[in-house]
């Protein structure tokens, strides 16, 4: 049986959170807590991309020395930690001598805990801790998994569901609708009767949340997403 009033961010901590800096510092603390060195979480996309911990949405502390390619922070597709966290619900400890992993062996640890996790959106993320920590009774795996699932969701509410497609407003999906016609901003405020100074504050709050940095990169990221077509 669970105590909940054990958990660690049940209180204000996890309140005051509003950036990824604060999210970065209660994943590391959970981490820690439990006796671990490293984490990282990040969305779980497609099987033929891996996990990808330069995605915009992840946090980790894996030392770069432990990826192949210092430039790309990926944990391939026939890792089992990405296989796990692709076809499972359910969090685990994984011994890395048993199922090698190659990047976290490379870090010379000995065990990690997966836990997948999963947004309002459906998208699927992943948490994973990193160390030496030999075993763990079902009840401290349980409650890290309900940890992790109060900061994730915390998480999702502050940052992901912001950064997300969804977080654009009718007005910004209209926006983004003209400008991938060819529609300058003048035109777009003479069709939607703004003044062309609005446009560019939409414009700019678009490439924001889209995170890129020009009206291109926007209606290229827009069609991907299938906000547009």
């Amino acid at each position: 049986m669970l105590v909940t009033e054990t958990v660690l961010h049940l209180g204000p901590e996890l309140d005051r959170a509003v950036n990824r800096m604060d999210f970065f510092r209660l994943f590391k603390s959970l981490t820690g807590s439990h006796g671990f060195s490293y984490f990282g979480i990040t969305e779980i996309l497609g099987e033929e991309q891996g996990i990808d911990l330069q995605h915009v949405h992840a946090l980790h502390n894996f030392p770069v020395s432990w990826f192949d390619d210092p430039k790309q922070h990926v944990i391939g597709k026939t890792d089992p930690i990405f296989a796990h966290l692709h076809q499972s619900c359910a969090p685990c400890l994984m011994d890395i001598d048993q199922h090698p992993s190659g990047v976290l062996k490379s870090g010379g640890c000995g065990s990690a805990v997966v836990v997948p996790l999963q947004a309002a959106t459906g998208k699927r993320h992943g948490l994973i801790m990193v160390g030496d920590v030999p075993g763990l009774n079902h009840q401290t795996l349980a409650l890290i998994a309900l940890d992790a699932s109060l900061i994730f969701q915390r998480y999702f509410e502050v940052i992901l569901s912001l950064d997300s497609i969804s977080g654009l407003s009718d007005r910004e999906i209209q926006i983004v609708r003209w400008t991938s016609e060819g529609k300058t901003s003048a035109e777009i405020a003479i069709i939607l009767g703004l003044s062309e100074h609005t446009v560019n504050s939409y414009i700019a709050a678009v490439l924001r949340k889209l995170h890129v940095v020009n009206r291109a990169q926007m209606v290229a990221s827009a069609i991907r997403s299938g906000l547009i077509t």
